[in-house]
């Protein structure tokens, strides 16, 4: 009996810790929103059908690169959807799709968390993409010091530890 109170104190506490979660993600996406909608088809197998992200930039150069990158990100994540779900596929490769999806996925909030610190050291907008060991930071500046470049190396290093970074500016639209 109080083993079982015991569970479903701990079951109430996570639901709760779960919902309010939820609820801030959802209302903190005022600059980075993103909706993923399932559906499941006949054999009861769960397919992503459409990821959408809106970012809200003041640059329209880096909002062009953010939509194009992610339309080819759901591309792939469709495709990788459809081996994972396939019986066309063996194990082995279900498992490599799957991987591959959890690495776009990690990346891609990467990307997004780095730009969040560029931009909390007082840059308007910055531009992370990571390909690999290879890490690309543009940043919405009129020009940078060799100090603010050594900084966002320092943050992206902290990140991604094997990385190679390159860090460029633009004055597009500042």
């Amino acid at each position: 009996m109080h083993l079982q109170k015991k569970s479903s104190w701990f079951l109430a506490l996570l639901t709760l810790v779960a919902v309010v979660s939820v609820f801030y993600l959802m209302d903190s996406t005022k600059q980075s929103k993103e909706d993923i909608t399932l559906s499941v088809d006949t054999d009861q197998k769960a397919t992503i059908q459409s990821v959408t992200k809106e970012v809200s930039s003041p640059s329209p150069l880096f909002e062009e690169t953010r939509l194009q990158v992610s339309n080819e990100r759901n591309q792939l994540r469709q495709k990788l959807t459809q081996q994972i779900t396939s019986d066309q596929y063996f194990v082995e490769e279900k498992n490599k799709a799957s991987i591959e999806m959890d690495t776009l996925n990690k990346e891609e909030s990467t990307e997004t968390m780095l730009e969040m610190q560029i931009k909390a050291l007082g840059f308007p907008d910055a531009l992370v993409r990571i390909e690999g060991e290879e890490v690309s930071v543009t940043v919405m500046a009129k020009e940078l010091s060799k100090y603010q470049a050594n900084e966002i190396i320092y943050l992206v290093k902290k990140e991604c530890e094997d990385a190679n970074v390159q860090v460029k500016f633009g004055a597009n639209n500042y």
